[in-house]
């Protein structure tokens, strides 16, 4: 009697203790569960977290430019904000509005086999506080007869056929004349193009001569670029053969419509023994490339300015009447070696 009731006892005590262990079980497994499952959404929070900080940090870069541009049109002229963050095209072919400088910032890329012959050029645009936007890229091309540097609103794709593609700079053989052009089509090959093309017009021509001052001296250089109509517009120069073009029409002393700058010419410091130039803290190393460009009435009013700041940064400030094109343009010129100017 006694051991079947121990039996029955045993029998019970099993049956009880399968079903609890499985039940302690499950509740671990809960428990594990539920320490893992807030690992997972915490990562997932910190994606989430790092996707918004560079939504957040792009859209405050938009900001800051539309601020800055803002600020420069309230502060410095009377002149409407023509500047749109989305349309980088139009700005850097409008004409800079009166009374407002546009600090900008070039660097030389000459990394890589080719780049040490034919570096790439960025332009940007300096936004403040230490930021800045991308505007235009500059090359030289490999297989050209004479200097020509292409030049492109996107960092990597620099090809003429490109849809970034806005424009370019031409020599002569000797390097010291420049003509920039915009992106339409050369007169030339009109025979061969749809009747709906556009000429191209030409933005500005450079000229180089001779150093006045000596072997490697400071460079003379002559800048004619279209004139502006009332409404603050540049005037459209397509020439259709050589005697219309912006070099010719100055030879000629055919100047309706355009305008000549110059460049200033820097003083002989006896202290550094050297050509200067002020900047206004702008440029801080010597160069022989370092300019400032001036209108022929005004020497005080400084067109652009460039020059450089480390090895391969330099700075470049533009004001009215000139565009980022023209101004950019420019300074890939003084980039280029020439020949009868060195």
């Amino acid at each position: 009697m006694h051991r079947r009731t121990n039996r029955v006892i045993e029998a019970v005590g099993i049956a009880f203790s399968i079903p609890f262990f499985a039940f302690f079980l499950l509740y671990l497994g809960s428990l594990a569960n539920g320490r893992r499952s807030p690992s997972k959404d915490g990562e997932e929070g910190e994606e989430e977290g790092e996707e918004e900080e560079e939504e957040e940090e792009e859209e405050e870069e938009e900001e800051n430019f539309k601020n800055v541009m803002q600020k420069s049109s309230e502060e410095e002229s009377s002149a409407p904000m023509f500047l749109r963050v989305d349309d980088i095209e139009m700005f850097v072919l409008k004409p800079a509005a009166q009374g407002s400088t546009i600090q900008c910032r070039i660097t030389r890329d000459r990394k890589g086999m080719d780049k040490g012959i034919f570096p790439f050029y960025y332009l940007y645009l300096e936004l403040g506080n230490g930021k800045k936007r991308f505007l235009m890229s500059g090359r030289k091309r490999k297989k050209s007869k004479t200097s020509n540097y292409l030049i492109s609103l996107d960092p990597i794709d620099l090809s003429r056929d490109g849809d970034n593609f806005i424009g370019k700079v031409r020599s002569n053989v000797l390097g010291t004349r420049f003509t920039v052009f915009d992106n339409g089509i050369n007169p030339d090959k009109k025979p061969f193009v749809p009747e709906t093309a556009q000429l191209r017009q030409e933005l500005a021509a450079i000229c180089y001569e001779t150093n006045v001052f000596g072997f490697r001296g400071p460079r003379k250089m002559t800048v004619i670029i279209p004139g502006i109509n009332s409404d603050n517009e540049r005037i459209c120069i397509r020439p259709k053969n050589e005697h219309e073009t912006l070099l010719a029409r100055c030879q000629n002393e055919n100047t309706q419509n355009l305008i000549r700058l110059q460049n200033k010419m820097p003083t002989w410091n006896e202290e550094t023994q050297s050509y200067v130039l002020n900047f206004h803290g702008r440029v801080t190393e010597a160069s022989v490339k370092n300019f400032q460009i001036i209108s022929e009435e005004d020497a005080d009013y400084i067109i652009l300015q460039f020059g450089r700041v480390a090895p391969d940064v330099f700075t470049m400030d533009y004001r009215f009447p000139l565009c980022a094109v023209q101004a950019f343009a420019i300074c890939l010129s003084s980039f280029d070696g020439k020949l009868a100017c060195e």
